[in-house]
């Protein structure tokens, strides 16, 4: 055998040695990118469910956000509603609108003025949800605008009364908590309501919202 017909010879037996170790190689290769494609995910299911873990413990280290929020909806505001008395589907309720035009036009200063504004408004807001859940959902939409009206008069006038310089801010901080305790209990209404009266809540809900920046501004002056 000639030199050329022994290197030819070699070759063909060092061949399958070759492709043996491509086999090998690209085996390797998608054994490798299989464990990292398996990795990746394993770690990924482990971070979703510890992110699942903490929502349920801690909220609020996951979701900052919506946990303030939601917290900020079931906060109960500390502030005493004066019983409404005769509810405005009562005969005898003219007589107490009546009395209390009386009452409020004999009082010839500003700030018994305000109280007064502000005690018709905590009544009536009260009287509309007592309406509302009993039942007489239109008739509690009108009352507690009408509340929401008389809260704006009594939040006016005080904030007139501090840009004059007059020291008002012990009624202020009262006003801060009425209007506080009305959103509270018009944003609890409005889920009774529907359509039209829906509308006329929403639209409260907004004045109250506004009477609420009047209030903090007056208290930060």
């Amino acid at each position: 055998m000639d030199i050329g017909d022994q290197k030819l010879s070699e070759s063909r037996e060092s061949a399958p040695d070759k492709d043996n170790y491509s086999s090998i190689t690209w085996a390797w290769g998608s054994l490798k990118n299989a464990l990292i494609g398996c990795s990746a995910a394993v770690l990924f299911g482990l971070a979703v469910l510890l992110m699942s873990i903490l929502s349920v413990a801690n909220p609020q280290s996951v979701f900052p956000q919506e946990a303030a929020t939601a917290s900020a909806e079931k906060v109960i505001v500390e502030y005493y509603l004066p019983y409404p008395g005769v509810l405005p589907d009562n005969p005898l309720y003219k007589i107490k609108v009546l009395r209390d035009w009386t009452k409020y036009w004999l009082a010839f200063n500003s700030v018994k003025k305000a109280e007064l504004d502000l005690q018709f408004a905590d009544k009536r807001i009260n009287a509309a949800k007592v309406l509302i859940e009993g039942g007489k959902v239109s008739l509690g939409v009108t009352t507690a605008t009408k509340a929401e009206k008389y809260l704006e008069k009594s939040v006016n006038r005080v904030a007139e009364l501090t840009r004059s310089g007059q020291d008002v801010k012990s009624l202020l901080l009262t006003l801060d908590k009425s209007s506080q305790k009305h959103g509270e209990l018009l944003r609890g209404l409005l889920p009774l309501t529907s359509g039209a009266d829906s509308q006329a809540i929403e639209g409260t809900l907004k004045l109250n919202t506004v009477l609420q920046e009047i209030v903090a501004q007056a208290l930060r002056e």
